[in-house]
């Protein structure tokens, strides 16, 4: 039988984006389901009806999981493969979500919470790595796309399922939408064993050969063929360039002559500001901020965030079809810019009270939703994989996952006392906090789209600061980086001359 069920071309790469698709949908899931519980009687019962501080920690200490999980992936997981290390993932996603089902008490709900963390947390690390490392340049924004809709499918399922759920007066109101996860997890372990390995990963472990064949059948064609020679000596092209001082997690903090360190604090910061935008308010407290800010009653909450996620998976579909060619950068910029205005818009309705401006806030939520999937959601989870080097790449995506569920923690466990405490002017600090990261985007992030992994590489080398990188990123011309590739080839049987590739950087430059 041919491998990988006879799937070659795009059909395979389509095949991967559904494990991946699946293993965000996973993560939409675990991401919703708590929020309906949240207002839940039953549920809050069994959980000794805990104060909002008690209750934000419960749902909070699962990014605690994550965060775990991330180190471990950070210090484990490029050794391991993206497959391996997603696989590990679901199975210990797998024993969380069996203990949280089956708790009777706080301390092993806690428990069951830590432990799925810890398996989503090695999943988010390696899941937009594998999907980056596999797709055509071309494609790669969109495939992401296509999965943080999945995402949203997760979200949406949960909130619907929890709905469903609560109409039922006994304890499977509540642990069945817990459970449920469990045939999500069993579907990405499948696929993750019958779908290929990274072949930049196969390539970067001395596996040329197995990586060739892999290319050959992710593009459809043979080791003759020029779009196949191009890519693989690429791939070893870029490999060659970082292998003088790079190759373990300690090189997350190295220059390596590709501005490592640089490119690890863009990941992570790209993480940290896309939760501190608030949308975790949302996802996590939808209900909760229904009825505590807005007014409305559980039923009404439920029924409203259950739609709100439904919207957000229409508006998430934009992003297919403009992530690739307006940019990172000015999508970016759009949805801090959106997402400002909406917090802003939130308080001050919220303060105002009364049924219409309660009206007015559900309607603000609604379009908050919108700006974030069309700003911050796909184009957040593919830039990490693709602002990283190829040798530190598992890991410096890990180390970005680290940071994403701490702003997470954080933002999870302060809401219901913020909402309790200061009330409108929770919203007030998200709105600041989303128009500050339109100053850090603007001055600290390249440009990516539709360059390949390699191509970003070599840009990084070919300057001398980040700043010219930025600049150079928004050029038009940058197909002219094949200059540094020529030269990169040129010092492949010699000691790497970082002086060469800054002389083709600054060619470049000159010729504009």
């Amino acid at each position: 039988m041919a491998p990988y069920f006879g799937l070659r071309g795009m059909p395979l790469v389509m095949a991967i984006t559904a494990a991946c698709s699946n293993g965000f949908l996973l993560f939409g899931y675990d991401n919703g389901v708590f929020s309906g519980l949240t207002t839940d009687t039953l549920f809050l019962e069994v959980m000794g009806n805990p104060g909002a501080t008690l209750l934000g920690f419960i749902v909070a200490v699962y990014e605690l999981g994550c965060l775990v999980g991330a180190l471990a992936s950070a210090v484990w997981g490029e050794g391991m493969g993206r497959r391996r290390l997603i696989a590990w993932g679901s199975f210990f996603l797998i024993i969380g979500t069996v203990i949280q089902c089956t708790s009777y008490g706080r301390a092993q709900m806690i428990v069951g919470r830590i432990v799925t963390g810890f398996g989503m947390g090695g999943i988010t690390s390696a899941v937009p790595v594998w999907q980056c490392e596999t797709t055509p340049a071309h494609l790669r924004g969109r495939t992401i796309a296509m999965e943080l809709s999945s995402l949203i499918v997760g979200i949406v399922i949960a909130y619907w399922i929890d709905y469903g759920c609560s109409l039922y007066t006994n304890g499977f109101q509540w642990r069945f939408p817990i459970a449920f996860q469990i045939v999500f997890a069993i579907v990405l372990i499948i696929m993750c064993f019958c779908l290929p390995e990274s072949p930049r990963w196969l390539a970067s472990h001395g596996r040329e050969q197995e990586a060739l064949d892999v290319v050959c059948l992710l593009r459809d064609g043979n080791p003759e063929d020029e779009e196949i020679h191009n890519e693989f000596t690429e791939i070893k092209d870029a490999i060659a360039l970082e292998q003088e001082e790079t190759g373990s997690w300690k090189d997350c903090f190295k220059d390596g002559g590709v501005m490592g360190w640089q490119r690890v604090a863009i990941a992570c910061s790209v993480q940290a500001l896309q939760e501190f935008t608030g949308t975790n308010i949302i996802t996590y407290y939808a209900p909760y901020v229904m009825v505590h800010s807005v007014g409305l009653n559980s039923h009404q909450a439920l029924l409203l965030s259950g739609g709100l996620q439904l919207w957000f998976l229409v508006a998430s579909f934009v992003p297919w079809f403009v992530i690739d060619k307006i940019g990172r950068r000015k999508l970016f910029i759009i949805g801090s810019l959106g997402m400002g205005a909406c917090m802003l818009i939130a308080g001050l309705t919220i303060k105002a009270g009364g049924k219409n401006n309660g009206i007015g806030t559900v309607v603000v939520l609604y379009m908050f939703q919108a700006f974030f999937t069309w700003g911050w959601m796909s184009n957040m989870w593919a830039y990490p994989s693709e602002i990283l080097p190829i040798r530190t790449r598992q890991t410096g995506s890990a180390l970005s996952v680290v940071w994403q569920w701490l702003i997470t923690f954080l933002v999870v466990e302060i809401t219901p006392v913020g909402i309790q405490n200061i009330g409108w002017k929770l919203y007030i600090v998200f709105c600041i906090l989303n128009w500050a990261t339109i100053v850090v985007v603007w001055f600290w992030y390249p440009e990516t789209a539709g360059r390949s992994l390699e191509q970003i590489d070599f840009l990084f080398a070919s300057q001398t600061s980040l700043r010219q990188v930025v600049k150079l990123s928004t050029r038009k011309d940058l197909d002219e980086m094949s200059v540094i590739r020529e030269t990169q080839a040129q010092a492949h049987h010699q000691k790497f001359d970082t002086k060469q590739v800054e002389d083709a950087g600054d060619a470049i430059e000159m010729s504009g």
